[in-house]
């Protein structure tokens, strides 16, 4: 399981998977705006604007902007391809979106950022309306740094040399400052109060009769403890070869969870890692097999 950077780049790559989201889809006329920087025999100057509390340079994100807009569907699909490929464990969180939804609906937010670039306001709602949603669906801070490195590496590789440094130093800013922005809006009270009202929300006591360091699962198992659930999953692989999961006492598993053991699981056939499951309990193997992902946890 590599280790990724804590850097807070990019920004959700869920803006479509909730049906709401198609409010921030622009309109026909809206879809296909006409982007025509001031141009001279000589070399255009910079304008640097403040976006988000970012210094970004307008410049070289409008003319990155016009590069792309004729070949937005061919970056998008390269994304999508890279991302699932690099990154198989997150498929579960589009099980329920259309390949063509998303490339529709991730195009739509491009031009949304560049589009409101001068309406901080609006943007700022839009943003956290979406950070909002995402919390809900099971993304992750740790997903933002990969969709923005992916989102930026496909505009490159599609459009060329025209795409320079200065582009992507402009379009990565922007989007350091959207996920900034939803990351914000992430709420942990109304979670922890849902938590500490539950007595049943304690690990499970550790089995006696395991062979092998063990994986505890709390018996909700839900976003607020994804960042503890993956300190221990990275303590566990760094020392062992054989590992087991508990998971007797799971009563609620989300989508967070899932995906962070999807990934323990990649991890753990590339490196030679067994796994065993102690006992997973019903609750947990049928969020497991309402998400499609029973044969990545070896649970089918």
């Amino acid at each position: 399981m590599a280790r990724q950077k804590k850097s807070m780049i990019g920004f959700d790559p869920l803006a479509w998977l909730d049906g709401d989201a198609d409010k921030a889809v622009l309109t026909e006329e809206e879809k296909n705006p006409v982007i025509q920087p001031e141009k001279d025999s000589k070399k255009m100057k910079s304008v640097v604007i403040t976006v988000l509390s970012h210094s970004i340079d307008e410049t070289a994100l409008l003319k990155g902007y016009e590069l792309a807009m004729g070949k937005l569907d061919e970056v998008v699909a390269d994304f999508y391809n890279e991302l699932f490929m690099q990154y198989p464990a997150v498929k579960p969180l589009f099980i329920n979106t259309s390949e063509n939804a998303q490339t529709g609906k991730l195009t739509a937010a491009v031009k949304l950022l560049v589009e409101n670039l001068h309406n901080e306001t609006e943007l700022k709602i839009l943003l956290s309306a979406m950070g909002e949603r995402h919390q809900n669906y099971g993304a992750l801070p740790d997903h933002y740094p990969i969709v923005a490195e992916l989102l930026v590496g496909s505009f490159k590789k599609k459009i060329g040399r025209s795409w320079t440094k200065a582009i992507s130093a402009a379009w990565m800013e922007l989007l350091v400052a959207a996920a900034e922005t939803m990351c914000a809006a992430y709420k942990d009270d109304d979670i922890g109060v849902e938590i500490e009202s539950q007595a049943v929300d304690m690990p499970a006591e550790m089995p006696v009769d395991s062979a092998h360091p063990v994986l505890l699962l709390n018996s909700i198992q839900d976003i607020s403890k994804s960042q503890a659930l993956k300190n221990d999953m990275l303590t566990l692989i760094n020392d062992n070869d054989e590992i087991d999961i508990h998971a007797s006492e799971v009563e609620r598993i989300d989508g967070s969870a899932l995906q962070l053991l999807c990934a323990l699981f990649n991890y753990a056939h590339q490196n030679n890692l067994v796994i065993n499951w102690i006992n997973p309990s019903d609750a947990l193997l049928q969020s497991a097999r309402i998400l499609g992902v029973q044969k990545i946890l070896e649970l089918s």
